[in-house]
């Protein structure tokens, strides 16, 4: 009897052991997104002179602009959580004894030694005036001028996935920067200033299909908006300068 329940007990057990891997993966990828937060967080913060402290309603704005960046279990957390647990992120980089600062704050100091590591890569990437993704060169390249940096990155990632990641930070910058784009608006108050020696030149028309079949987080489809935009607001002021003088025209 004992030898034929053996093998049942072992099949019972196998979709407990193949459930495991899945949710090893799960987590991992909750705490890469929860590091890449932080990261963004901390990056921003350290742009703040030393001896400010970050208000609150500063807090609020920065969560409100990256708030569809934030993981899904930190977009869940109430709002004063969120935001204080931004500032307790300042209070670690302020005060010099971080270890002592994080075992009263419960935070694990392992995790600051690593998102501390990313700094320096968010900030260089932050200083890019690139409409794309960074390429590996420059990357690698960057990494050769920080000598110190390299070696922390590389000793805990691969350089295939430190390449990924980084280019993955930037394309997250690109991506913000697009939005801000889209919602900034021309002054209304400074005047459109139109030289009477200036020809209008009239551009080749692009096909009826060519913009709508573009993504609209893309790069070209935001420059045709804005382009489309601006030429309406031209043909707008050229209707307001012309109207009053076809209008004193003596009828024949």
């Amino acid at each position: 009897m004992s030898t034929s329940e053996d093998p049942n007990v072992t099949t019972a057990q196998e979709p407990e052991q193949e459930q495991e891997p899945e949710q090893e993966q799960e987590q991992e990828e909750q705490d890469q997104q929860s590091e890449e937060w932080e990261t963004m967080a901390r990056a921003w913060l350290c742009s703040f002179p030393e001896a400010k402290e970050v208000s609150m309603a500063e807090v609020e704005a920065w969560i409100d602009s990256n708030l569809a960046s934030l993981p899904e279990g930190l977009r869940s957390m109430p709002r004063p959580d969120l935001s204080n647990r931004l500032i307790s992120f300042q209070n670690c980089i302020r005060l010099p004894n971080q270890e002592q600062e994080a075992s009263q704050l419960d935070l694990p100091q392992a995790r600051f030694q690593r998102t501390d590591q990313w700094i320096p890569v968010y900030s260089w990437l932050e200083t890019l005036d690139k409409d794309e993704v960074v390429k590996s060169k420059e990357i690698s390249d960057w990494l050769t001028e920080n000598p110190k940096v390299q070696e922390q990155l590389c000793s805990r990632h691969s350089r295939y996935h430190l390449m990924h990641y980084i280019k993955k930070c930037h394309l997250k910058i690109l991506k913000r920067r697009d939005k801000k784009k889209g919602l900034e608006q021309p002054d209304k108050d400074s005047p459109l200033k139109i030289q009477k020696d200036v020809v209008m030149k009239h551009s080749a028309p692009l096909p009826s299909n060519s913009v709508s079949n573009l993504p609209k987080d893309s790069d070209l489809f935001l420059a045709k908006k804005n382009e489309a935009y601006r030429k309406y607001e031209i043909l707008v002021e050229l209707e307001k300068l012309l109207s009053p003088a076809f209008s004193k025209q003596p009828s024949i």
